[in-house]
């Protein structure tokens, strides 16, 4: 079963990373896998929860915060060295390379545990731009494959501990908002 998983995981990574490639894809993946091009967005998503939810969006962003800690730390110090997965650009021949071929391990990809844990958080206030928010993570996680550093189960497998994480901690941080009626949803008497 492994074996079969893991032939699958090789032909879905070439599939992707080579005959997938172009031009435009050389550009854009490198770009949307790159937080710093969203500095800006991410401010005005800041500003904006601050704004319309006030103490509830302090709340808010801390168990953010704090679940993106968790989610990178435990992807990137704990798993990555206990499944010991070796990066396909260290073993695979003929992968299209757009970035340095890190020496850390592979499973699970970090930027999809914490890209989908984001996108499930962020789905809350922003409930109408939801299929935006995880297509958005989706494609990171693809670009991830395509620049030729991660195998798909990677991102499959960090996308689901993602949400496996942030699920339990945004149902924490709706305790706390609505035990200390932080929201006017609180303060009504219906759920936050």
């Amino acid at each position: 079963m492994l074996s079969l998983m893991s032939s699958a995981d090789i032909f879905l990574f070439h599939l992707i990373n080579g005959q997938g490639k172009n031009s435009f894809f050389d550009w854009f993946m490198p770009f949307m896998t790159d937080l710093k091009n969203f500095t800006y967005v991410l401010l005005l998503l800041v500003f904006w929860v601050l704004w319309k939810q006030r103490k509830a969006g302090v709340v808010f962003l801390v168990f953010v915060g704090v679940t993106l800690t968790i989610t990178d730390q435990f992807s990137s110090h704990l798993l990555k060295d206990w499944v010991g997965r070796i990066r396909p650009c260290h073993v695979l021949k003929g992968v299209h390379l757009l970035t340095d071929c890190n020496t850390s391990y592979s499973f699970p990809s970090s930027h999809a545990v914490n890209i989908f844990a984001a996108a499930f958080f962020l789905s809350q206030p922003l409930k109408r731009l939801s299929p935006l928010l995880y297509g958005i993570a989706a494609v990171v996680g693809y670009s991830r494959v395509y620049m030729g550093i991660h195998y798909p189960f990677d991102v499959i497998g960090g996308a689901g501990l993602g949400l496996l994480i942030a699920w339990p901690m945004r149902w924490l941080k709706d305790r706390v908002v609505f035990r200390f009626a932080l929201s006017s949803a609180a303060k009504t008497g219906k759920q936050a």
